[in-house]
Order: structure tokens, then C-alpha cells, then sequence
């Protein structure tokens, strides 16, 4: 565990494996990177895994919210690239890491080696759906509200995740959950900052300036960012390969770990 002290904050990270490096980019905001750590430790006998959280989130530093944009986050990847001594890096984004990764590879071309894309999207431009698969799971008129809601604060934060959680599983199992997302620390405030850079976000058009070998991942049952958002990034990135995962929702790498890292390090060997 380490921390780098970037562009007026600091970002805390954590290295494991060797071989390619690769930023790891953990969803939310408001969250940090536990629910990829140690999930995707085994990939470290094909890569050098850092995961980071990003700027106001987990355990990095917490500079004013107004500095969490897309160009700063992707600013901060590109700082810690150097920090780490690489002239080029993998990308793997999960969820809203997926947005950062996707702003990376059109930010910085010449410095991404690979771009992995695991159950994310290119834009949030698709509510009814979201609402509609959420129903088709059979969401209470609980998890409804709770999808819409607003935080004042972490401990309603959690709440409100709790109440949500089960939709983003195939098949929810409360203990291994609680693993997944137990230690997570939050951040309202990165959580609000990230509402914000999102509304009206829409990288669609522009998916087919992406030049790094790509490897797309998604549950089927991921109702949040749906196979048919991989899809639209499959057809629009050139050189990218798609991998729909039968019997997992958001949370491809837990819920069919084996699939997924035989699908990443295939991917590796062909790119």
C-alpha cells in the first residue's frame, strides 16, 4: 500500500502481480477499489495490477470536489503512469472506471496499451432501460426509490446500497456481498461530484477514435450496464472483442471469476 502525492493530492494505491502494468480503475464514485481488490489479484501472473483510488475517493486524498472532472481524473491516471516509471499501460475500468478508462484511451492514445472495459458503458443516456431491467429483475417498489435517491451522508449512503444491492447480482448471496463491498470506503461528496460529470455525458460518437486493443466484458444480467450498452462499444470500437457472461449481473469477475480471467488472459495472448 502506497501513496503518490499527485497534482495537488494524493493517490493511494496498490500493486500486485508482474508483467504488463495496468491501471486499475474502480467504480462509484463515492467508492474505492475493494470490490476489484483482491477479486482480480490472480491476473497478476500476466500483469502488474495498481489498483488506485481516484481523487476523493477510498483512501486518496479529498481536494475540493470541484477538481473531480474527467480531464483530472484522467490527468491523475496519466501522473500515476509516470509516477510508476511506464512509458505505456494497460487499462482496465470497471463501472464508472469504465467511463475514466474510456476518456483515458481518447486523452492520452499514444500511453494506452490495452483497454479492458469490464461492465460499464458509454454513456448513462439510457434511464428507461436501466428502469426496465431493473423491473424485469423484480425490483420493489423500495429498490425503485432507492435507484433514484440522493445521500446527505455515508451512513444513508450505505442504506441505501443495501436496499439496492441484491439487483446487482445474478444471484445474490448476502455473505459474499458483504466481501465484495464490505470494506468500502465511501464518499458522498466524490459520489455527487460524479453525478454531476456524468449528466449529459456521452462518449458514443466518439468510440470509434479508440486505437488500443479492447476487450469488452459483461454479465447478462447486468441490469445497470447492460449487454446492450457493450454491444454499442463492440460495434464502435475497431479493434475490440466483446465477452457476454451467462450467469453474472454488475459484478462479472466475482460471480464467474474463472470465465472471466480465462477470457482476459486469452484476450492478452491474441493482442
Amino acid at each position: 500500500m502506497t501513496v503518490a502525492r499527485l497534482n495537488d493530492t494524493e493517490l493511494f494505491y496498490v500493486e500486485v502481480g508482474e508483467g504488463l502494468p495496468c491501471l486499475v480503475m474502480h467504480g462509484g464514485l463515492g467508492a474505492d477499489h475493494s470490490a476489484l481488490h483482491p477479486w482480480l489479484d490472480p491476473l497478476g501472473d500476466v500483469m502488474r495490477l495498481v489498483y488506485y483510488d481516484h481523487r476523493g475517493n477510498g483512501r486518496s486524498g479529498r481536494p475540493p470536489s470541484e477538481t473531480i472532472t474527467f480531464e483530472q481524473l484522467c490527468a491523475d491516471a496519466d501522473a500515476l503512469r509516470e509516477h510508476l516509471g511506464c512509458e505505456e499501460v494497460a487499462v482496465l475500468g470497471y463501472s464508472f472506471g469504465g467511463f475514466v478508462a474510456l476518456e483515458y484511451a481518447l486523452r492520452y492514445p499514444e500511453r494506452i496499451s490495452h483497454l479492458i472495459l469490464l461492465d460499464t458503458a458509454p454513456t448513462l443516456d439510457y434511464g428507461e432501460e436501466i428502469e426496465a431491467n431493473a423491473r424485469r429483475k423484480g425490483a420493489t417498489q423500495e429498490q425503485m426509490e432507492a435507484l433514484d435517491a440522493s445521500a446527505e451522508d455515508e451512513a444513508e449512503s450505505w442504506r441505501l446500497w443495501k436496499v439496492i444491492e441484491p439487483l446487482y447480482f445474478r444471484t445474490f448471496d448476502a455473505d459474499l456481498a458483504e466481501r465484495v463491498m464490505g470494506k468500502t470506503v465511501i464518499s458522498v461528496e466524490a459520489a455527487d461530484a460524479g453525478d454531476v460529470i456524468i449528466e449529459d455525458w456521452d462518449l458514443t460518437p466518439r468510440l470509434g477514435e479508440i486505437s488500443a486493443p479492447t476487450l469488452i466484458l459483461v454479465g447478462r444480467d447486468d441490469f445497470v450496464c447492460p449487454p446492450s450498452q457493450a454491444k454499442i462499444m463492440h460495434e464502435g470500437i475497431p479493434n475490440s472483442e466483446l465477452a457476454v457472461f451467462e450467469n453474472s449481473g454488475h459484478f462479472t469477475h466475482v460471480e464467474e471469476p474463472e470465465a472471466f480471467f480465462d477470457a482476459v488472459r486469452g484476450w492478452l495472448r491474441r493482442s
